[in-house]
């Protein structure tokens, strides 16, 4: 079994790009990356894989340095420890316990940077770990999907004022759109909000899954692409890295006007995914 991941970053119509991906042992920014991961290897069994993404507020040189610096610190915290043949509970007590260590690293790096002491960033992302653990996680409006079975759902639900309403289906993201006052974020790291990361309740993951990591800006309420619209972009059988730059370029056409950031994680059994 083999697991490709795929992320790219891009600045859309604003001046600067506030966003950072991780996958694995990089945080990046802007150019495509990709990697492949055995499920077998030595690496994965002990460590598994880590693939998130930060959306940073607080102006450009705050939010960018918040996104990326959260994400540094998770990525050291959980590649940092080994998890050999640990259950489900182990594994989300153990990203559970790295997101509030970030929390306090993040908030000790802000505080030594003037002007900074305000900023933040929402993150999301997914953590892997044999033979088939999942732990999806989130604060703020950055979002985790799944798509398998040719049928695309949202694993998290914006930390937003109308968040809770738009997935029950109270309000439409349509109409949510024209609310902006209530899309304030309720939570995210750093100074911004309320800083308590939310563990999913998914538990696993299974060949011909495949999970979609994004910023507001490429799938967020009023911008970038829809649920259709990324379910019918996924009909097509593109490699993972392909269909990360086919989607990023829908977004931007669709929307681009903020920073859009995704990255894709795919699982093969040596065939096609069933997504």
């Amino acid at each position: 079994m083999r697991i490709c991941a795929a992320g790219l970053s891009c600045r859309g119509a604003r001046s600067e790009n506030q966003d950072h991906y991780c996958i694995g042992q990089r945080v990046g920014q802007g150019l495509l990356y990709s990697v492949e991961y055995d499920r077998d290897s030595e690496s994965f069994r002990d460590y598994g894989l880590l693939a998130a993404v930060a959306d940073g507020m607080g102006g450009y040189a705050g939010g960018a340095y918040a996104s990326k610096a959260a994400l540094l610190a998770l990525q050291d915290l959980f590649y940092g420890e080994k998890r050999t043949g640990c259950s489900w509970e182990e594994f989300a007590g153990c990203v559970r316990r790295y997101l509030s260590a970030v929390q306090s690293r993040l908030l000790q790096a802000l505080s030594e940077k003037p002007g900074f002491g305000e900023a933040g960033t929402t993150v999301a992302g997914i953590a892997l770990m044999p033979p088939d653990l999942l732990v999806v996680f989130h604060a703020g409006d950055s979002r985790v999907l799944r798509a398998s079975g040719g049928f695309v759902r949202a694993l998290t639900v914006d930390h937003t004022g109308l968040g809770q309403d738009i997935a029950s289906g109270r309000i439409s993201e349509r109409d949510a759109s024209q609310n902006l006052e209530l899309l304030g974020l309720t939570r995210a790291l750093g100074a911004g909000g309320r800083a308590e990361v939310e563990i999913g309740l998914e538990k696993s993951w299974a060949p011909g899954d495949r999970f979609i990591i994004a910023s507001d800006g490429f799938h967020g309420v009023g911008k970038g692409l829809s649920n259709s619209a990324i379910r019918r972009a996924l009909t097509y059988e593109l490699d993972t890295a392909a269909q990360v730059k086919r989607l990023m370029a829908q977004s931007l056409l669709a929307d681009g006007r903020d920073n859009s950031t995704l990255v894709m994680v795919d699982i093969y059994d040596g065939g096609k995914l069933d997504g």
